[in-house]
């Protein structure tokens, strides 16, 4: 056998393998492709179920016209600055430490709110007002809310 036919047989093996390697690329590549939408699909579906049970939440909460005006500027040594915005309807909007969005309401003398980040509810609020400048109540890291992980919050309010 030359020298020809020595590098041949092996020119053939290399050419084999990569064959071979193609193939197993594409086929993981395909696998990756079909999880990823996969992923896609369940995360849609979890955004959705939280928007839901937000906007749920917030409509159940809603029985009766609001009684007490809590717009303003407020301070919480926990969450920083608190801005509050509400409508003539009761509805709530603002921000919390800087990146929290408001979308709430108020009902009666009570105000609950839902806490978003980038379309994701991470807090919902129940509040109260214990003074004219002070805001008290409880937050909860559950949409709706739960009182089995609840946390005290004061909303200081800031006089400009």
């Amino acid at each position: 056998m030359g020298l020809r036919g020595k590098f041949s047989s092996r020119i053939e093996g290399i050419n084999a393998l990569v064959s071979a390697m193609k193939t197993l690329a594409t086929v993981l590549c395909s696998v990756v492709f079909a999880l990823s939408f996969s992923s896609c699909g369940m995360l849609k579906e979890k955004y959705d179920k939280n928007e839901k049970a937000t906007a749920a939440y917030l409509s159940e909460k809603k029985t009766a016209p609001a009684k007490i005006n809590i717009e303003g500027l407020y301070y919480s040594p926990e969450w920083g600055i608190v801005v509050l915005k509400q409508s003539a309807k009761g509805e709530l909007t603002g921000i919390f430490q800087d990146y929290y969005h408001v979308r709430g309401v108020v009902s009666g003398k009570k105000a609950y709110i839902a806490l978003v980040d980038s379309d994701w509810v991470e807090y919902t609020v129940q509040l109260q007002r214990k003074s004219a400048n002070v805001l008290t109540g409880y937050y909860s890291a559950h949409t709706p809310f739960s009182e089995s992980d609840q946390r005290e919050v004061i909303l200081n309010r800031i006089s400009l």
